[in-house]
């Protein structure tokens, strides 16, 4: 089915379960699609499934009227069930039944999700789904924001602006500006490095970060914060240490997400691997230097004006990061193609910062 393929409109829904239960990434490029949603109905109640760990990406979607907490799981078993069963009765209780479950994720721990939300209209992704208004696999050849707006337009919500948008809270704002002071580090207009990520096939080699954190605070004197989560902790505290005094700090698994977000959005750039990290960052605006190596771009780049996408070896299929343990794609990527790139995209941000009026919190 194509993207722009738009289906019957369905009866304005009263309430919404849309279920994306991960990871980082995925639920940040669904944030279009939710604001496609509150378009269409925009008197409905709009809440989403997603795992615990995640549901600050919702939280900071302005369009999203809640989560519905969902465990971290990979298996779908009878304990599974009944906790979802629960979750789902509480929400029906206490604010009634669900009209429309939308699922974007396309798995049967999903799908056990808008199965059970006892939805009078259930769609979304996947080959069989019995009782369901409308069920496909999408063309995954496309970004994954086309394929969240393809579901949606099953269900006759056209897509419109496909650009993922996150926001950031004063509270955090403020618990973020505790931590730089005490990190001894400027409260906005640092570079923050993310070469790491969950996949090793994807991160970037330790003393190439190194050395680009050298060249980078070497020549724009811009203070360089190594990021991540508590995962990223361990091998972004070694090129902190491994660098000269001065050259990087690491906040790896020290800030909430909520307060990771505000790091990203202060930032003059972030050079991140392909990541929830760099997807978060083009969300809240700011410009992204984008490492890739066993992934396709077109699939899973940064959305939006203003990014970089460096990329020395391209294997011929998407999930090349899956049989990649040695990084071969990622080794080819050498600092200095990173570094002409990264210095680049920090010229072209001061030059854009220079006739933009000053951010706020979005």
């Amino acid at each position: 089915m194509r993207d722009e393929f738009v289906g019957d409109p369905i009866a304005a829904p009263r309430r919404i379960l849309v279920v994306k239960l991960s990871s980082l990434g995925d639920v940040v490029t669904a944030t279009a699609s939710l604001r496609a949603l509150r378009r269409a109905f925009p008197a409905a109640d709009l809440r989403v499934a997603v795992e615990g760990r995640f549901r600050a990406v919702v939280e900071a979607c302005p369009e999203a009227d809640g989560v519905v907490e969902a465990a971290s799981r990979s298996r779908l078993t009878p304990g599974h069930l009944r906790d979802i069963g629960r979750a789902i009765g509480v929400e029906r209780r206490v604010r009634g039944d669900f009209d429309l479950a939308l699922d974007l994720q396309g798995t049967r721990r999903s799908a056990a999700w808008v199965y059970l939300s006892r939805a009078a209209i259930k769609a979304g992704r996947g080959a069989l789904r019995p009782g369901w208004r409308t069920a496909f696999v999408p063309d995954l050849s496309q970004h994954a924001v086309r394929v969240c707006a393809a579901l949606c337009a099953g269900i006759g919500v056209p897509a419109g602006d496909l650009e993922p948008r996150l926001s950031t809270r004063p509270e955090h704002e403020a618990a973020l500006d505790a931590i730089l002071d005490c990190a001894l580090l400027p409260r906005a207009g640092f570079v923050v490095l993310n070469p790491f990520g969950p996949w090793a096939s994807k991160s970037w080699a330790e003393d190439r970060a190194v050395e680009l954190a050298r060249r980078v605070a070497g020549a724009t004197g811009a203070a360089v914060v190594l990021g991540g989560g508590e995962g990223e902790r361990g091998p972004a505290d070694r090129v902190a240490r491994a660098s000269a005094p001065g050259d990087a700090v690491s906040l790896a698994g020290r800030l909430s997400l909520p307060e990771a977000f505000c790091l990203w959005r202060r930032a003059r750039l972030v050079v991140s691997c392909d990541s929830g990290p760099m997807h978060a960052a083009a969300a809240l605006g700011t410009p992204v230097v984008a490492l890739f190596g066993p992934t396709h771009p077109e699939r899973t780049g940064p959305r939006g004006p203003g990014h970089v996408v460096v990329q020395a070896s391209r294997p011929a299929d998407h999930h090349a990061f899956r049989r990649d343990p040695q990084r071969v794609h990622m080794g080819a990527l050498d600092v200095d193609r990173v570094a002409d790139a990264v210095l680049a995209a920090l010229g072209a941000a001061a030059a854009n910062a220079a006739v933009a009026p000053p951010a706020g919190p979005r």
